[in-house]
């Protein structure tokens, strides 16, 4: 087991992203409540003594293991949106990438965020608060991509992109969900093949 207290500069934050990095894994398999801080000294590789001199509590913690995964899983797969050169492309294999996932037998299944919103961000206002700057944050890289869509005559003129990101969006949650649940390749292949034809440019 690790002590976090005695390390510094560059050091300290690498052991930070790597433990952040193992809880992260460990909240996303099994859920909050789930997971037990025996469970997050193990999976972090550090006692309870330095995890709380760390983080200060589980909830702590968990805050900002939601932050990590913003910053390094979510912005990292928009990412590939924002630098595509189709922008319609680029949001179609974002979509297609989620759908592959929700299909692929894995330990860890949907997104740590929706997950985060249906388990606690009801009652918990920092979750809320951290989970709908996620949220936000695709709605603004859809929205952007679906302009720039319209300016290379990619996407239909008349759409309304706000609308359209919201919706974009909610599917991508609704596909997190549905992930997480015995579902058809038909089920999944038909949700993006929906996607395509709203996307279309005419």
């Amino acid at each position: 087991m690790q002590n976090l207290s005695g390390l510094v500069g560059r050091s300290r934050q690498f052991e930070l992203d790597h433990v952040l990095e193992c809880a992260m894994r460990e909240f996303w398999r099994k859920g909050y409540s789930a997971t037990s801080m025996p469970m997050l000294e193990t999976a972090m590789g550090i006692n309870r003594q330095s995890l709380y001199d760390t983080f200060k509590s589980k909830r702590d913690l968990y805050l900002r293991v939601l932050e990590y995964y913003h910053e390094n899983v979510i912005k990292t797969n928009f990412s590939r949106i924002e630098s595509a050169s189709s922008p319609r492309q680029g949001i179609i294999n974002y979509f297609q990438m989620r759908a592959k996932e929700a299909l692929t037998d894995s330990e860890i299944k949907g997104c740590l965020v929706t997950n985060s919103i249906a388990e606690l961000a009801l009652h918990d206002k920092e979750v809320a608060a951290q989970t709908n700057k996620t949220l936000q944050y695709m709605k603004s890289v859809f929205k952007h991509a679906l302009g720039r869509g319209q300016k290379l005559d990619e996407i239909r003129q008349d759409m309304d992109i706000d609308d359209t990101a919201s919706f974009l969006v909610n599917c991508a949650q609704g596909l997190f969900i549905t992930s997480k649940m015995p579902t058809s390749i038909a089920s999944v292949e038909g949700m993006v093949a929906q996607i395509k034809l709203i996307l279309k440019s005419d």
